[in-house]
Order: C-alpha cells, then structure tokens, then sequence
C-alpha cells in the first residue's frame, strides 16, 4: 500500500471506514436500482393508452380500395332515393363516369321510371379491361323512403347482390320532423337483406327559402350510432338564398352548377378525381 494512502488509512477511526462503506453500498444498489428503472411519468401520461385504434375507413374510400385490390371482382352500387340523383346529367352518373375512368372499368347504369315502377334501358358510364360495375339508378322524383321501401324488391332484385347503397333522401320527407327515424325502416330492412353491404348517407344540399334545420337536427349523430357514412353535400352549398339560387333549377333540384357542386362533393367522399 501507498505511504500516503496507507497514512489516511491509519488516521481515520474505524467507525469512519464502516460508515464510508455502508454508503458505497448504498450508492452502487441505488445505481443498479435506477438503471432497471423506466423513465418517470406523469399519472396522465400513465393512464394513456400504448397503442392506437385505428380511424374505420370510409366505406366510400372502402369500396374503391377493394375494387382496385380485386380488379377482376365485379362490383355493384345501388342509389336509392329522390329527384336530385335522377339527373342523367348529374352528380350520380358522373360518379359512374369517374369509377369506370379510374378503375378501368366498365360501368353501366339503369335509371328508375315512377311511371312504371321499373328500371328502363341500361346506359354505358365508360369502358375498361377489368371486371364491371353495376349501378342502379333507384332515385325516384318525387317519391319518399316509404315509396322505396314498397319498391324494394324491384329497385334492388334478387339476384343482385349490391356491395355498397347510397341512400339519398330528405326534401321528399317530412322536413318538419328529424330525417333519421323516418329513414330507419328503410335501413333496418336493407340491413336485414343486405348484411354484408355498406351503407352511406348523403346530406342533401339545402332548398332555397326553407329551414331544414328540424329535419337535419341529429341526423350526423343518428347516422354515425349506425354505422352509416355521411356525405355533407349540404354543407357544400352556401347557406344565402341568393348565392343558393343561382345552384338550383326549381329551388330545390341543382341545376347545372349546382350538379356540379354537387358532385365534386361525392367524388371527394369516394377519393375520386373529375372524370375527363
């Protein structure tokens, strides 16, 4: 042992040495104690959950998804509901126009006749080397969910199977009263018959001079606790009469403009671009 070292070593008392020791030992078991150890958090930062749920894909976004995954798979989109998808100018066959582009394939479509009570003669959408698209045009003018419901068993025959249902209703209802409980029969018999088919909901554009806010109250939420999309295609409109006037044809169906508003809305829904 060093002279200096061994000349500290006999000056200090034993007890000094004891207690020095105790508290090396200390130290070191404090050491490997703290290396064991997780940062410190806070009791919010503990109570947060370690992963994340992941936000359901639309079921517009989900349809695409699936048609591009399975280009081979037929596919088949039905529309149930009134006058303003029954333009064969309008937002519901440019949605067609847009899947067929797209997608690469071939998408026809049939338009419902109130005067008959059927579908008449089948329109081409666009062409494309994979597997077809059928769409059922089921909107009919001036007709409500109840007249749909009567006419379901036609609208969407038995041999059809749709994989997603477009439900497109509210200025031929009851604007007085919310637009979701007079919606649910018509939805829990498309549940009955149709499990395995997704169902969306489109929020009608406004009509000029009325106030829907009784009809729309809760109708977001109402859809939402099915498991329904919505699409906010009122929401897109401008709430001025004078600004909304110039988007409809008879104050309530879009003209032109108003189509195309209208579209926009939906293909931005379904992630889809503008047919060219």
């Amino acid at each position: 042992m060093p002279k200096v070292v061994k000349r500290i070593w006999d000056s200090a008392p034993l007890w000094a040495w004891i207690v020095m020791g105790v508290c090396v030992i200390i130290l070191v078991v404090g050491l490997i104690v703290s290396s064991n150890r997780t940062a410190p958090t806070s009791p919010a930062a503990q109570s947060l959950p370690t992963t994340s749920t992941a936000m359901q894909t639309p079921a517009t976004v989900a349809f695409v998804d699936d048609a591009r995954a399975n280009p081979e798979t037929p596919k088949t989109l039905v529309l149930l509901g009134d006058s303003t998808g029954a333009d064969k100018n309008g937002w519901a066959p440019a949605l067609g126009e847009s899947i067929s582009q797209t997608l690469e394939r071939p998408v026809a479509t049939k338009y419902w006749n109130t005067a008959t009570n059927s579908y008449g003669e089948m329109v081409g959408l666009g062409d494309g080397p994979n597997g077809p698209v059928g769409y059922w045009n089921a909107s009919a003018s001036g007709k409500d969910a109840d007249y749909t419901l009567e006419n379901l068993d036609t609208m969407i025959a038995p041999d059809v199977t749709p994989d997603l249902i477009m439900l497109n209703f509210g200025h031929t209802q009851d604007t007085t009263q919310p637009l979701a409980p007079q919606l649910q029969p018509l939805i829990d018999e498309l549940r009955t018959q149709y499990p395995d088919a997704d169902l969306v909901a489109i929020k009608q554009s406004p009509a000029q001079g009325a106030n829907a806010d009784a009809q729309l109250e809760g109708f977001a939420a109402a859809m939402d606790a099915e498991g329904i999309q919505v699409i906010d295609v009122n929401s897109a409109f401008p709430t001025d009469n004078t600004q909304l006037s110039a988007l409809l044809r008879d104050g309530v169906n879009p003209n032109a403009d108003g189509q195309q508003l209208w579209t926009k809305t939906v293909l931005a829904a379904y992630g889809l671009p503008e047919a060219q």
